[in-house]
Formats: structure tokens, C-alpha cells, sequence
């Protein structure tokens, strides 16, 4: 299986393709493991963990089945190790996104998987700073906060107004709601996916 890196801007993690094909393979069974009945105690001895798999990133697990997105979980801020993290959102985007219901087994040969690997968080002076496609972004205004990765927008053929009107509703705000008052805050991503 040969896993394919995409970048959405300049920023990488440096992986090796053995690194990359690790990370996947963990994401990958931990699917398995977890929709086969339950979480049960997940084996790492058997992956070669070298220092930058054990360097701690923020990470995303999205899952799509048939074109439409069946899970998505991550965390912004590095939480673990890029190996644990990647096993933790996995086993979160199958059984704990709240819109959806449990990824069963035998989903899982119809999945598409993206690990996706984030970059540190920049703050940016105002929206005209967000670069569509490479950027993902974060919006937050008072209690309110979203965010989109870098690949959504392009996925969804939106503008950066799209984008910002989308991303403010995801937040629970009115539509306009990016046009004043609001904070953003910027990252680069690499996914990872099958080729």
C-alpha cells in the first residue's frame, strides 16, 4: 500500500515513507480493532516508533464513505504522541462523532481515510490574511469557536466568503458573524491517504 502526503502549504512533519506508511497502518488498525467490538487495549510494540512518530502534533482522522464525510475528530494543540494521537482521533472519528452513528465493521472496506497532520496554530491579523487551500482555519468570537482544515473549502468549491460564512455557522453564529468582532487563527496540514 503506498500512502500518498499531501501538503496544504510549505510546513511538513518530515516523515520518511516508511514513517508515513506507520501512521497509517496504526490509524488502520486501530479502525479495525475498535469497530471488530469495542476498544480493547491497543498493541504499539508491534510499529517501529521512531522520535518523529513519538514527537507530540495535532492530528485529524476523517472518514468518508461514498463521498460523504461519516467522521471527523481531532485535536488542535499537540495532546500525545504523533502515534497515540493518530490512534486516539481514529478510534474517536469511528465511535465518538456525535453526528453520526458508530462506523460498524463491515463499513470499513467502503472507508476513505485521511490522517491528517497539523502544523502549529498562527494567529492571523484579520481574514484578508487567510490563503484558501492552504490554510486551515480557526474562527472564534466570544464563546464561539470553529474551524475547518485546510482541504475543506477546495473540497466544497467555496471562496474565502463561503468559507467564513460556513465556518461562522459551524460556530453557532450568524452567517456575517467573521465580518467583525472575530479572532482567526491559521495552520498548514499534511494528509496522509492511500494513493
Amino acid at each position: 500500500m503506498i500512502i500518498v502526503e499531501t501538503r496544504s502549504g510549505d510546513w511538513s512533519p518530515g516523515l520518511t515513507a516508511t514513517e508515513r506508511e506507520t501512521v497509517f497502518a496504526i490509524a488502520m488498525d486501530t479502525l479495525k480493532g475498535c469497530t471488530a467490538g469495542g476498544e480493547k487495549p491497543f498493541d504499539f510494540s508491534i510499529y517501529a516508533l521512531t522520535p518523529a512518530l513519538e514527537t507530540p502534533r495535532a492530528t485529524f482522522v476523517t472518514l468518508h464513505a461514498q463521498g460523504m464525510l461519516r467522521g471527523c475528530i481531532g485535536s488542535l494543540e499537540p495532546q500525545a504522541p504523533l502515534y497515540a494521537s493518530v490512534h486516539e482521533n481514529a478510534v474517536s472519528a469511528a465511535l465518538r462523532d456525535p453526528r453520526f452513528p458508530s462506523v460498524t465493521a463491515r463499513e470499513l472496506p467502503l472507508l476513505k481515510v485521511d490522517v491528517s497532520i497539523l502544523s502549529p496554530i498562527e494567529p492571523i491579523t484579520g481574514p484578508e490574511a487567510f490563503r484558501l487551500g492552504e490554510h486551515g482555519i480557526i474562527l472564534e468570537k466570544g464563546w464561539h469557536r470553529a474551524v475547518y482544515l485546510p482541504e475543506v473549502a477546495p473540497e466544497q468549491g467555496w471562496t474565502v466568503e463561503q468559507t467564513l460564512c460556513s465556518l461562522s455557522e459551524k460556530a453557532g453564529l450568524p452567517p456575517d458573524a467573521w465580518r467583525s468582532g472575530a479572532l482567526f487563527k491559521v495552520f498548514s496540514s499534511v494528509v496522509l491517504a492511500v494513493g
